[in-house]
């Protein structure tokens, strides 16, 4: 039975229930391509009056593409081509292997100074682990290394030092010799005695020890000088010794007198001698050319001496000569 397309009516038979009837040309050919042509020219028609604008694509809206094989560039508004894309493809390859290779060394290096470290760890792990390697730096020789031990300088890694161990540093006496300490460690300090006698006035005039020039004028000592008398009293002190010996005189004539000072002229001497047992004060008498025994006393002490001749007259006054003796 025959039937119509449901678009343009076109006339159709049904094989199985009118393959009997005879086809008719006009119905069945003319009539639909008829049909077909009054179709397809309303089509064109319509498409004649359409008046399509298709925006550039953009990250926000749909539209026309166009298409780039640059693989460096920036642009958004670009489609990658296939060859684009197996360019950055192999070269993301290229910079993967690399990576691997590199990774492998990484490793390698970390394994070397005793880091563990493997291949199956990643980047960041790796990272983690160089960032806590210690980089060795200094300036230390091996001479500045304890032998047998080992260190390490900004040069290398596991160096050994050649310093020799002496020992105890002890005690070193000094002596007429130069005594030298070698080179190296010593596991106490090392003692140089001092002595407290080292000073000047305990060294020979003219000699050096150790650097201390010496001021000791051998012999014994002595010392001259004035001083006042009054009513035949007076007195020295402030000496560096005590004076075995001393002379004394007057500085001048006190008087013009024949025998002022109890039959002693002012211009002789007073001395104090020790003789043997006994101590003896001398009155010496170059005018008179005579001397008398125990007239005047001159008393030493420790760093000085006490003048007394008021015991043969307390007229003399004035200034005293003297000369000391240790």
């Amino acid at each position: 039975m025959a039937s119509n397309t449901p678009n343009l009516g076109l006339l159709k038979k049904d094989p199985m229930t009118d393959g009997n009837e005879t086809f008719n040309i006009e119905t069945m050919l003319n009539e639909n391509w008829d049909k077909i042509d009054t179709a397809v020219g309303q089509v064109r028609e319509g498409l004649e009056n359409v008046n399509v604008d298709i925006p550039d694509a953009s990250l926000t809206e749909k539209g026309i593409v166009q298409l780039s094989s640059a693989t460096n560039g920036t642009r958004e508004n670009v489609a990658a081509t296939e060859k684009a894309v197996k360019a950055a493809y192999d070269e993301a390859l290229a910079g993967k292997q690399l990576g691997v290779e590199q990774k492998a060394n990484v490793v390698a290096a970390l394994n070397s100074i005793g880091v563990s470290a493997s291949t199956s760890e990643t980047w960041a792990q790796l990272v983690s682990k160089m960032a806590g390697v210690i980089r060795a730096t200094g300036n230390a020789n091996p001479a500045d290394v304890l032998a047998g031990k080992t260190y390490s300088n900004a040069s290398g890694n596991g160096l050994t030092g050649t310093m020799p161990n002496r020992g105890a540093g002890g005690t070193i006496i000094p002596s007429t010799i130069n005594q030298i300490l070698e080179m190296g460690f010593y596991t106490s300090p090392i003692t140089i005695l001092g002595d407290p006698n080292l000073v000047s006035g305990n060294i020979r005039t003219g000699v050096s020890l150790f650097g201390v020039v010496g001021s000791l004028i051998e012999g014994k000592r002595w010392a001259k000088g004035q001083f006042s008398v009054g009513s035949g009293r007076g007195s020295v002190g402030g000496l560096s010794f005590k004076p075995r010996t001393v002379i004394a005189a007057h500085d001048s004539y006190q008087y013009s007198g024949y025998q002022t000072l109890g039959g002693i002229y002012c211009e002789d001497i007073i001395a104090y001698i020790p003789g043997g047992s006994d101590v003896l004060n001398y009155i010496f008498s170059f005018t008179g050319g005579s001397y008398a025994n125990n007239r005047g006393w001159l008393t030493p002490f420790s760093n000085g001496f006490y003048f007394d001749f008021a015991r043969a007259t307390t007229s003399l006054t004035g200034t005293m000569n003297y000369f000391a003796i240790e």
